[in-house]
């Protein structure tokens, strides 16, 4: 019997986690690119399953999606979906849980098959925070270190520690001085960073340290990394705690560590040198499959059921390529589950990136028409090699848009 999922975007979740409270709403500003972007995940999605969006895609682009080789599922509000039938989906998979997300969508859990029903993410429990803190990815780490891994990892007295003052900062900033990464213990997509470069904290970063403080109790400081690049492994874990590994993604950042953008088909002999290259595959499947065994001894596969990415670091240390297997883990859906997803769609000659984009109300709209007209779609064996493709569809009203543009490798 065919299954059905329900997906619904959410990536404010983290915030809401923060919060705690069941009728959390998100600054303004965030629900309208919750809203703007709502679409975005149809690109998981079978023509069984279900968008959970109050702003569906006109009929126009709908075809321009299919034309493009992505099969769709069906677009529908919140009140289409409560009227459906028991029976009518199995599962939802929302960005990532919180308590707001568990009462929004209550009417719709309850007509979810008796499989999820048992799941550990069915209902919200009080342990579920911590899957979202960077002190348990800090954890997941150090177990990881201990266990006899490869020289080629970092080193643990490189990862970070917890703080709760200012005054332990500036000590660590005084002890090391070298640049610090300091993180709020839960944000996302690189949000509740700040890196310090010098020995002395500003009165800035002060009182944004004392507003994450009096919000979350404490901050973790690690040691500033001169990376060569991001990657994300991502993993699905699935009922009876089974692991898929689905691959891994290459990001770009800001120099705040806030996410940019991610790479289809990375073409990664670009930033290294050819001896780091010759060994890189075998080092990031090696980190795969230890990161996957961490996994199952993991507080996330007690806890958890569905996607989770690993942010990892690539950096050079005395002319080594090493790696930092483990930046956070991200317990939820990411764009590096996207980008892998988009990858399945695109000719293999082909690479690009997804990207998304934030302006006043109508660039993205103008964007798409200039870039559409510049950047056409091309296809070669039925796939996408190259071109521009919106991945929300364009409107003057909207302040957020979603797209990939692709280019045939030489």
């Amino acid at each position: 019997m065919t299954k059905s999922t329900i997906f619904y975007f959410n990536p404010t979740c983290e915030l809401a986690v923060v919060n705690g409270s069941f009728s959390y709403m998100p600054p303004l500003l965030l629900q309208e690119m919750e809203s703007d972007l709502s679409i975005l995940p149809f690109v998981f999605g079978t023509e069984d399953d279900y968008i959970l969006t109050e702003n569906p895609p006109s009929t126009m682009f709908v075809q321009r999606l299919k034309d493009a080789g992505f099969v769709l599922p069906r677009f529908c509000s919140l009140t289409e979906l409560e009227s459906l039938p028991s029976g009518s989906f199995d599962n939802i998979c929302p960005w990532g849980w919180s308590p707001a997300a568990h009462f929004k969508l209550k009417n719709l859990k309850e007509k979810c098959s008796s499989e999820f029903r048992k799941s550990p993410v069915y209902n919200w429990r009080k342990e579920h925070r911590i899957l979202y803190e960077r002190s348990t990815s800090l954890d997941f780490l150090n177990r990881l270190l201990k266990n006899n891994p490869p020289d080629w990892f970092i080193d643990q007295s490189l990862t970070g520690v917890p703080a709760t003052s200012c005054e332990e900062i500036e000590i660590l900033l005084l002890k090391i001085q070298k640049p610090l990464v300091i993180k709020a213990p839960v944000s996302s997509s690189g949000r509740g960073i700040q890196i310090i470069r010098k020995t002395k904290l500003s009165d800035s970063n002060k009182q944004w340290i004392s507003g994450i403080l009096k919000q979350q109790n404490y901050l973790i400081i690690e040691p500033y990394l001169e990376k060569l690049s991001d990657l994300s492994f991502q993993f699905l874990i699935k009922d009876h705690a089974e692991i898929d590994y689905l691959g891994y993604s290459v990001f770009e950042t800001n120099s705040n560590g806030q996410y940019k953008s991610t790479t289809i088909h990375p073409a990664l002999e670009i930033i290294l040198q050819p001896e780091d290259f010759s060994v890189l595959g075998e080092k990031i499947n090696i980190t795969a499959r230890i990161l996957m065994e961490a996994l199952k001894k993991s507080v996330y596969v007690r806890h958890y059921r569905g996607y989770v990415g690993i942010d990892s670091i690539l950096f050079r240390k005395e002319d080594r390529l090493m790696i930092q297997p483990c930046i956070e883990v991200n317990c939820r859906v990411n764009m590096g589950i996207i980008n892998l997803m988009l990858e399945e769609k695109i000719y293999q000659g082909s690479s690009g990136k997804f990207e998304l984009s934030i302006g006043k109300p109508g660039h993205f709209n103008d964007f798409t028409k200039e870039q559409s007209r510049f950047f056409p779609l091309h296809f070669s064996k039925g796939k996408i090699s190259s071109g521009f493709l919106p991945l929300v569809e364009p409107d003057p009203k909207k302040k957020f848009g979603a797209y990939a543009l692709f280019w045939v490798l030489k």
